[in-house]
């Protein structure tokens, strides 16, 4: 009669276990819904190539990394441009599927110039498309695509 509680005991702990390993095989994966629409991308003011290419006037100095432009609203909505680009690189570089080094150590203000090459090229695009071409090329890596 004294192992018939012990052998209680050794029962529940396997019938807990087996639960606990049965809900593990069970658990939901997170997987995007099925009716999920297109991603929204907050973005500066200027967004689309043609207003992306005004900044082209601003000038910038790689040495004292400074800006100057006789309109001082321009070189904001550089700035701004500069921000989101780093927002942008940096979230990539939190992603599992990159090397955490998209940019490969290359300054922001290079970035802006590949992205007036690339709005050059692609007069109707935008920054979102500008950009996720740019993080493609330096990370050989389509899955930035669409």
């Amino acid at each position: 009669m004294k192992a018939l509680p012990k052998l209680r005991k050794l029962l529940s702990i396997v019938i807990l276990l087996i639960g606990i390993s049965g809900n593990a095989c069970f658990a939901e994966t997170q997987m995007p819904p099925a009716n999920r629409g297109p991603s929204t991308a907050l973005v500066p003011k200027r967004h689309k190539c043609p207003e992306l290419l005004d900044l082209e006037r601003v000038k910038y100095d790689p040495q004292t990394k400074t800006i100057t432009s006789p309109d001082v609203q321009l070189s904001l909505e550089y700035r701004a441009l500069e921000g989101w680009l780093q927002g942008y690189a940096t979230a990539l570089n939190l992603q599992a599927y990159t090397d955490g080094n998209v940019t490969k150590g290359a300054p922001t203000h290079q970035l802006i110039v590949w992205i007036f090459s690339y709005c050059h090229t692609h007069p109707s695009g935008g920054l979102v498309d500008a950009a996720m071409d740019l993080f493609t090329t330096l990370t050989g890596d389509s899955t930035t695509k669409k």
